[in-house]
C-alpha cells in the first residue's frame, strides 16, 4: 500500500462545467443545420456523426490538444471545421475531463489528446490536417508524446491506430482493439510516450515532399537514457538503433531516468562542468494549467526559488540551475543519495526505539526549520524525505511549499493531512497554517513507527474517531511504540488547535528516551510465537472480535448481492484495468464473487445467500452462450485460473454441487474440458499452471478420473518447460508470446516458481507421479536459494530482472506470502526443514509488514491472512490462526459505511469494489474461511490438509524452536538446512 497519490492535480478545479463543451458542439450543429447528426455523451467521451456514418477498421488519425483554459475555444473552431468536412469525431465531454487529460499524472501514451477525428481516407485526413491547423494556429495545449506533431508547435497531431478496429480478448484476458495488418494477421495498436508507427502504415503526406515529418514525438528511448521519453530529453534521446546520449543545456549528460511522467521526467545526469551526479527534474509546457492560467513550469520555478531560500538551512539540495530548452523547463539540483523514507522502511521497518528517535527527531527539525522561514510545507510524506546511507534525514520535494497563511489551493498527499484540508470541497481555497503541517508530522512519526498510511475513506463516522482506533491499535502492535501514542494522538487529532507544538513535541521524545520505555527490541532469528515479529504488543492478543468479524461477513455479503447492476459489461462496476478484464473470471468478476457467496451458503445457510448464489449462478452460464467471451481471436478457451475460464468454471462447479444442481455441475464440467491444459505461459493467474490446479479440484469433486488425466497432462507440458535458472529452475514467459507478462521471470506464485511449483505437487500426489513432485521440490529448493534472510524474516525479489519489481513484498502475488504458501506445502511432503522454515519466516515478513498493506487478497492482507490461516492448517498450530486474526483486525480498521453497511475497501483504500483478488469479496472470502475452517479458495488441497488445527500440543515436535534461526544473507545452500531433530519423521500423508 503507498500513499503516493498526491491529491494536487487541476481536475477538480474545473467541475463547474455543466455543459459547456457538448453545448459548443450543439451550437456548431443547429447554426450548419446539421440536425441529422448523432452526439452521444458517454462517462468521459462525447462522440459526434454524421447519421448513418461509420468509420473505418484503421488509420491515419488526428489529435488535437488544448488546456482547460483553451478547450473552449479549440472545440468551437474545430467543431465548425469538422461537421463542414463531415468527419466523425470525440472529445472529451467536460472541462474536468480535459484537466485529466493535461495534468501532470496522465498518462503518457494517452495525454494530451482532447479531440479525436477519424478521416475517412487520406485526402480526407491531409485536408483536414491542414484546416485544423490553421484552425487552431496561436491556441495552447501541450504535445502529445505518441503522435506526431503536423508542425512545429501545432495544436494538431496524428498517428496511425485503430478506429474500430477488430475487438479481440488477448491472451492476458483483457478486452483490446488490434490493427489488421497488410497480410491479414491482428497486431497491438501501440500507444507509447514515443511515436509507434507500424511499418507497414502507409506513408501520411506522400505528395508533399518539402515537409518535414521528423517533427515527431519521443522515439523509443535509449538504455543509456533508461527511457527518458518525455519533452526535450525525450526527443533528444534516439530510438533503439541509435543509443546516443541525452545533453541539455550543453553540460548535463543524462544516465538515467528516475521517473517518469506526462509532465517530464526525473533524470540522474552528470554535469560535465563539475564531474557531479545531479538531478534534473523537467516541466512540460502547458501540463497541469490551473484557472489563473499558471502550469507546472510554473511550479518547477516556485520549487527553485524555494530551494535558494530554505539552501542555507542545510536539509535540502542545492539549486543548481534553471534553464529552458525545446520548450521545456528544466530545474539541475544536487544529488541527494539514498532512498526516500517510504522505500527505506518497506525494505527494513525500523526495529526500536532508539533508532525512531534519531530519524524523528530529524525529521521534526526539518519542519521547525521551514516554519522558521515563515512557510509551511503543505506536503509533508514519507516521499519526499530522503534518508541517506549515512542516516541523515533530507527535503527533496519543496514545490508546495507558501508563506503561512496565505490563500492557495489544496496540495497534499492523501492519508498526511487533516481533515480540515481533505474535507474541503473542490473549488474552496485554504489558508495553510503550521497546524497543517503538525498534523502531517504526526502521520510521518506514525509510519515511521509502525507502516501505517492513514488512508481512510471518508463516510459519515467523525473523522477524528476513526483516525484515533486506527492509530491506537497500531501503536499498541509494537511494544516499544506504546510510549508514542500520547504524541501520534495530539499531532493527529482531527481539531487543528489541539495538535502539541514542536516543542513539547520535542519534550515528549526526550521523555520517552528518558524513561526507557521500551519493551524487548526486534532482532534476528525467530519471533517468540510463530508469525509474529519480535517486539509485537497486544492488538492482536485477540484480534478481531468475533462480533466485528460477523458484521464484516455479513454487511459484505449484503452490499456485494445488493449492489449487482444488469446489463452488459461487469455485474459489479469497475473502472480501469478491470474493466476491461472478462467479467466472468475470478480475479476482477462474477467468478470471484460467486465462489465467496457459495461458500458463505454452505457455512451459514439461509434462503437470501442461496437464491444469490442461484442468481449469479443462472447470469454467469448465461453469459457464457458469448462466443466471443473468454476466448481468443482463434476461439480458444482461455486456461487461467483468475483471468481465464478455469476460475469461472470451479466456481459454477462448486455453486451448482451446493444447489443439487446436476445440469449445473455438467455445464461446469464441459468447459472445464474446454479448458487448454497446455498454453505458452505457464504461470496460475493467466496460463497453464492455473489450468491444472482446476483440472485437480473437478477431480477431487467430482472423482472423474478424466480430470486427474488432464491435469497430469498439463503438468507433463509444464515440466517440459521448465529451464535451468543459477539457483536451479524457472519458468519464463516466452519474450515471443503475445502478452504483456513476456519475458517476465518472476519467483512468486501468480506469475511464477511458487505457483508452478504448488500445481507440481498438487499434481504429483494426486496422479502419484514421483517425476511431479521431484519437480515441485526442485522448485522448492530454487525459492530457498533465492530467499534474503535478515532480521528473523525471508523476502524474495520479484524476478531475476529489475523490471519484474523489487524485493521485499510480502504479498500473494510476488512476495512471502505467495511463496510461503507453496514452501509449507511442500514441507508437509517433503519433510525438508528448509522449506519449513522459510515459510516460518515469510509468516514473520507478513505479520511484520501488516500495517504497511491493503486489504485485498492479491497484494495485501486477506491474501496474507489466508497464508497464516494455511501455515495453521499444516502444521496444526493454533498461533498463526491468532495472527490471521491480527490481521483482520488491521482490516477492520479500513473499513467504511456504505448505505448503513461496513464494508472493506480495495485495494486502492479509496473505494469500494466487488472483485476477488483486489475487492470486497476476496476480503469476505478470507473472514468466511477465518470463522468457519475449511479449504483455502482456489486452492487444489486434499481434504485432509484443512482439518480443525489440534492445538499447540499436537505440534510441539515440529514447529522451529525458539531461537534457531536461518543465518542471515542471500540463501539457506542447497542440500542443507537446520538441524531436523524429530522433523526428520514428517513425510508424505503423516502431517
Amino acid at each position: 500500500m503507498t500513499a503516493d497519490r498526491a491529491a494536487h492535480g487541476t481536475s477538480r478545479y474545473f467541475a463547474v462545467d455543466t455543459g459547456l463543451l457538448p453545448g459548443i458542439v450543439d451550437g456548431v450543429l443547429r447554426r450548419r443545420g446539421a440536425a441529422e447528426w448523432a452526439v452521444e455523451q458517454g462517462d468521459f467521451w462525447c462522440s459526434v456523426r454524421p447519421a448513418g456514418h461509420e468509420s473505418g477498421e484503421q488509420g491515419w488519425k488526428l489529435h488535437l490538444s488544448a488546456t482547460p483554459l483553451s478547450a473552449a475555444l479549440v472545440l468551437a473552431v474545430a467543431a465548425d471545421v469538422l461537421v463542414e468536412e463531415r468527419a466523425s469525431f470525440k472529445f472529451a465531454g467536460a472541462l474536468d475531463r480535459v484537466a485529466l487529460l493535461t495534468g501532470g499524472r496522465a498518462d503518457r501514451g494517452g495525454g494530451g489528446k482532447f479531440v479525436t477525428v477519424y478521416p475517412d481516407d487520406p485526402d480526407h485526413f491531409r485536408r483536414l490536417a491542414r484546416r485544423l491547423h490553421r484552425a487552431t494556429t496561436g491556441l495552447r495545449g501541450p504535445r502529445i508524446l505518441s503522435d506526431r506533431p503536423y508542425a512545429a508547435d501545432s495544436l494538431v497531431h496524428y498517428r496511425y491506430g485503430v478506429f474500430r478496429g477488430v475487438r479481440v480478448t488477448t491472451n492476458d484476458g483483457e478486452s483490446d482493439v488490434r490493427l489488421r495488418r497488410p497480410d491479414g494477421v491482428l497486431e497491438k495498436d501501440r500507444r507509447k510516450a514515443w511515436v509507434t508507427t507500424p511499418p507497414w502504415a502507409p506513408e501520411p503526406f506522400p505528395d508533399e515532399p518539402g515537409r518535414d515529418d521528423t517533427l515527431a514525438a519521443p522515439p523509443a528511448p535509449p538504455a543509456s537514457a533508461g527511457a527518458s521519453d518525455s519533452g526535450t530529453a525525450g526527443t533528444a534521446a534516439s530510438a533503439p538503433a541509435r543509443r546516443k546520449a541525452v545533453r541539455l543545456n550543453d553540460r548535463y549528460v543524462v544516465r538515467k531516468a528516475i521517473r517518469h511522467a506526462f509532465k517530464g521526467g526525473v533524470y540522474l545526469a552528470t554535469d560535465e562542468l563539475t564531474g557531479r551526479q545531479v538531478v534534473v527534474k523537467e516541466a512540460r509546457a502547458h501540463v497541469g494549467v490551473r484557472v489563473d492560467g499558471s502550469d507546472l513550469q510554473d511550479t518547477l520555478r516556485h520549487e527553485s526559488e524555494m530551494l535558494g531560500r530554505l539552501a542555507p538551512l542545510g536539509f535540502t539540495p542545492a539549486a543548481i540551475d534553471l534553464f529552458a530548452q525545446g520548450g521545456n523547463l528544466f530545474l539541475v539540483q544536487e544529488h541527494v543519495p539514498g532512498r526516500t523514507l517510504r522505500d527505506r522502511l518497506a525494505e527494513r521497518p525500523v526495529g526500536g526505539l532508539e533508532e525512531f528517535l534519531s530519524l524523528a527527531r530529524q525529521v521534526v527539525d526539518v519542519v521547525d526549520a521551514v516554519h522558521g522561514t515563515g512557510h509551511v510545507l503543505r506536503d509533508l510524506s514519507p516521499n519526499n524525505l530522503m534518508v541517506t546511507p549515512d542516516g541523515r534525514v533530507r527535503l527533496i520535494d519543496v514545490e508546495y511549499l507558501v508563506p503561512d497563511g496565505v490563500p492557495v489551493r489544496r496540495g497534499y498527499t492523501p492519508g498526511y493531512v487533516g481533515p480540515e484540508v481533505s474535507s474541503l470541497t473542490d473549488f474552496d481555497v485554504t489558508a495553510p497554517t503550521r497546524a497543517g503541517d503538525l498534523y502531517s508530522l504526526g502521520a510521518v512519526l506514525l509510519h515511521l513507527a509502525v507502516g501505517v498510511d492513514m488512508l481512510l475513506v471518508p463516510d459519515d463516522r467523525p473523522v477524528g474517531d476513526r483516525t484515533e482506533a486506527l492509530i491506537a491499535l497500531a501503536v499498541a502492535d509494537r511494544a516499544w511504540t506504546k510510549p508514542l501514542l500520547p504524541v501520534l494522538l495530539a499531532l493527529c487529532s482531527s481539531r487543528p488547535e489541539r495538535r502539541w507544538d514542536l516543542s513539547r513535541v520535542r519534550e515528549a521524545l526526550a521523555d520517552v528516551e528518558r524513561e526507557k520505555a521500551v519493551a524487548a527490541p526486534a532482532g534476528s532469528g525467530y519471533a517468540a510465537e510463530p508469525g509474529r515479529p519480535a517486539g509485537a504488543g497486544t492488538v492482536a492478543d485477540s484480534g478481531i472480535t468475533d462480533e466485528d468479524g460477523e458484521r464484516l461477513i455479513a454487511d459484505g455479503l449484503a452490499h456485494l448481492l445488493r449492489t449487482r447492476r444488469e446489463g452488459g459489461g461487469h455485474l459489479w462496476e469497475l473502472s480501469g484495468f478491470g474493466a476491461t478484464t472478462d467479467p466472468l473470471n475470478a480475479q476482477y468478476g462474477a467468478a470471484g464473487v460467486l465462489a465467496v457467496v457459495t461458500r458463505a451458503a454452505a457455512a451459514r445457510g439461509g434462503v437470501e445467500l442461496h437464491r444469490g448464489v442461484a442468481e449469479l449462478a443462472e447470469w454467469t452460464r448465461r453469459r457464457l452462450t458469448d462466443p466471443s467471451a473468454g476466448r481468443t481471436a482463434d476461439g480458444t478457451v482461455l486456461p487461467g485460473l483468475y483471468f481465464g475460464r478455469s476460475g469461472t468454471a470451479w466456481a459454477l462447479l462448486d455453486a451448482a454441487r451446493l444447489l443439487g444442481d446436476d445440469d449445473g455441475v455438467e455445464e461446469a464440467c464441459a468447459l472445464a474440458r474446454a479448458v487448454p491444459v497446455d498454453w505458452p505461459n505457464r504461470d496460475v493467474c493467466h496460463g497453464a499452471a492455473g489450468a491444472g490446479m482446476a483440472q485437480l479440484h473437478f477431480w477431487h469433486t467430482t472423482g472423474d478420473p478424466v480430470f486427474r488425466d488432464r491435469a497430469a497432462a498439463c503438468a507433463e507440458a509444464v515440466l517440459a518447460a521448465a529451464e535451468d535458472h543459477p539457483a536451479g529452475v524457472i519458468w519464463p514467459i516466452p519474450a515471443t508470446f503475445d502478452s504483456s507478462l513476456a519475458g517476465a521471470r518472476h519467483y512468486g506464485f501468480a506469475h511464477g516458481i511458487a505457483g508452478i511449483g504448488a500445481f507440481l505437487l498438487a499434481a504429483g500426489l494426486a496422479a502419484e507421479r514421483e517425476d511431479f513432485v521431484s519437480a515441485a521440490r526442485t522448485a522448492g529448493d530454487t525459492l530457498v536459494a533465492l530467499a534474503r534472510v535478515e532480521d528473523g524474516r525471508a523476502a524474495w525479489p520479484a524476478g531475476d530482472r529489475a523490471a519484474d519489481g523489487p524485493v521485499g513484498q510480502t504479498h500473494w502475488c510476488s512476495g512471502s506470502s505467495g511463496i510461503g504458501a507453496f514452501l509449507i506445502r511442500l514441507w508437509r511432503t517433503s519433510g525438508d526443514v528448509r522449506h519449513r522454515d522459510l515459510a516460518a519466516l515469510a509468516a514473520v515478513a507478513v505479520r511484520q509488514a501488516m500495517w504497511a498493506s491493503s486489504p485485498a487478497a492479491c497484494h495485501g492482507l486477506s491474501g496474507n491472512a489466508e497464508f497464516l490461516l494455511d501455515m495453521s492448517a499444516v502444521l496444526k498450530d493454533s498461533r498463526y490462526r491468532d495472527r490471521a486474526r491480527e490481521l483482520a483486525a488491521c482490516i477492520a480498521t479500513r473499513a467504511v459505511l456504505r448505505d448503513g453497511l461496513l464494508v472493506v475497501p480495495d485495494e486502492s483504500l479509496e473505494a469500494v469494489t466487488a472483485g476477488y483478488q483486489t475487492g470486497l469479496s476476496g476480503t469476505v472470502g478470507m473472514l468466511l474461511r477465518l470463522r468457519y475452517g475449511g479449504s483455502r479458495l482456489w486452492m487444489p488441497d486434499p481434504p485432509d490438509l484443512h482439518a480443525a488445527a489440534a492445538g499447540r500440543d499436537a505440534v510441539e515436535d515440529r514447529r522451529t524452536p525458539a531461537g534457531r534461526s536461518i543465518p542471515a544473507g542471500r540463501s539457506i545452500p542447497a542440500g542443507r538446512s537446520i538441524p531436523a531433530g524429530p522433523d526428520a519423521r514428517v513425510v508424505a500423508g503423516t502431517a
